[in-house]
């Protein structure tokens, strides 16, 4: 699976990479037992495509030093990193008394159910990009 290096990555604190790998594998088990599914692959993917946002802001400077945000488009790779930029911020950021890999887990189900805080922060980004849309003078637009 091509995900699984970069999820790795992402996962990583303090270089321990069999950490973060033990944690992926409780996910994708728990996965597993609870969604009575034998492919996870096409659910990790299906999430990841439901996270990941088609365009992004980029801050721009023009004359006299004043910055505008103007909407990009990203080029597949870089849709995927933010995707799991998105999905393992959300697992990161919410306090709770939960485990990292049942926060991961959750995520993962959800935004392949098309409910979860990374697929309303794409929407969110995909909003902000059609609003700034009339900024930006290219031909793509």
């Amino acid at each position: 699976m091509y995900f699984k290096t970069r999820i790795y990555n992402r996962i990583m604190l303090n270089g321990n990479k069999q950490t973060s790998e033990k944690l992926f594998f409780k996910t994708l088990k728990k996965i597993q037992k609870n969604q009575n599914k034998k492919k996870i692959e096409d659910l990790i993917k299906l999430g990841l495509v439901k996270s990941s946002p088609v365009t992004f802001l980029k801050q721009v400077k023009r004359k006299r030093k004043r910055t505008t945000e103007f909407p990009f488009l990203l080029h597949p790779n870089s849709r995927v990193a933010y995707g799991l930029k998105f999905i393992l911020n959300n697992c990161q950021s919410t306090p709770t008394t939960r485990p990292f890999y049942k926060q991961l887990e959750l995520e993962l189900v959800n935004s392949s159910k098309h409910l979860s805080k990374s697929v309303t922060k794409k929407v969110f980004l995909h909003q902000e990009s059609f609003l700034k849309k009339k900024f930006a003078n290219y031909r793509w637009f």
